[in-house]
């Protein structure tokens, strides 16, 4: 395995100090089911067409998992075979990449690629440890995965040519939620700073400098790029105790706007990819489910 590290040099851009506007966007249920939970990451389509969702029903040893992809315009769900927890599509829509859970039934998951066209799966970069929310590369050459393999959950990437494995960060702080974004080889993902306090990062793969993006002394995770570069999706919390909501900001930490205020977790936002719709999970008491409300230049459309 080859190390990709370099010195850090972390450039803070601060958010405002003014609370954040709320603009009380209507929200559309887009996927959801009695008993179970459904859950994406970066799950749309290129094409904005399909959502790649997985999900899970019962608890403990009883539990059973799955993945579909939803037809966002009539609603019809094609179950996916060698895929059970959410998975990201390839630039080209062909491939599918997901962090499966293994056979026996143990909280550890291996990256796991489905070809849509054959139906053939293929497993990449497996170790003991535990691999999470696995995604492409802007040219589809590398995958992108967090692991606990170093001990911490550090981010790595796996060349899809040969599985050579790159670690990219290496820090005892817990990271994760990282994609790629643009085509010049950086990374947005959230780092814990202090207790339940994380961070957006960005960073320069090749260089390994990194910017603090919106930081505040609450908690910032989850981001997604809008697909123009000009805005970042994130779930923020606004009070102590209380749950994360959605929020986007632009791609320099200002102009920070709430988008969403109910009392169940917010988070795993993506963008659709003309920029005109954000996907999101809520955590909901009797399950999470799939949302969709509409956006337009950073305001959400009523």
């Amino acid at each position: 395995m080859r190390a990709l590290i370099a010195l850090s040099v972390v450039t803070a851009v601060a958010a405002p100090a003014n609370p954040p506007a709320f603009q009380s966007c209507p929200i559309h249920l887009v996927a959801s089911r009695k008993g179970e939970n459904h859950v994406m990451f970066h799950g749309v389509s290129p094409d904005g067409r399909t959502l790649a969702v997985g999900w899970d029903r019962g608890s403990d040893s009883s539990v059973e998992r799955g993945a579909y992809l939803l037809d966002l315009r009539t609603g019809r769900r094609t179950q996916l075979r060698g895929i059970n927890n959410a998975p990201s599509f390839s630039p080209d829509g062909r491939l599918l990449v997901s962090a499966n859970y293994s056979s026996d039934r143990q909280l550890r998951t291996e990256v796991v690629e489905l070809d849509r066209r054959t139906g053939r799966t293929r497993s990449y970069a497996s170790s003991p440890a535990a691999e999470w929310l696995a995604s492409y590369s802007a040219d589809g050459k590398w995958i992108l995965f967090n692991s606990t393999r170093s001990g911490s959950s550090d981010l790595y990437r796996v060349r899809r040519s040969d599985g050579r494995i790159e670690q990219i960060t290496s820090d005892p702080r817990y990271e994760a939620h990282a994609h790629y974004f643009g085509r010049d080889g950086k990374l947005i993902f959230h780092r814990q700073t202090d207790g339940d306090n994380y961070d957006i990062v960005i960073r320069d793969v090749r260089t390994g400098q990194e910017r603090l993006i919106g930081a505040t002394p609450a908690e910032e995770a989850y981001p997604a790029v809008s697909p123009d570069g000009r805005w970042i999706a994130f779930s923020a919390v606004t009070g102590s105790g209380a749950e994360p909501h959605l929020f986007i900001m632009r791609a320099d930490g200002s102009d920070r706007r709430q988008l969403t205020n109910d009392s169940a977790k917010d988070a795993y936002s993506a963008w659709a990819p003309n920029g005109r719709a954000l996907h999101f999970v809520r955590f909901e008491s009797d399950g999470s489910k799939i949302y969709r409300l509409a956006m337009r230049n950073g305001v959400c459309v009523r």
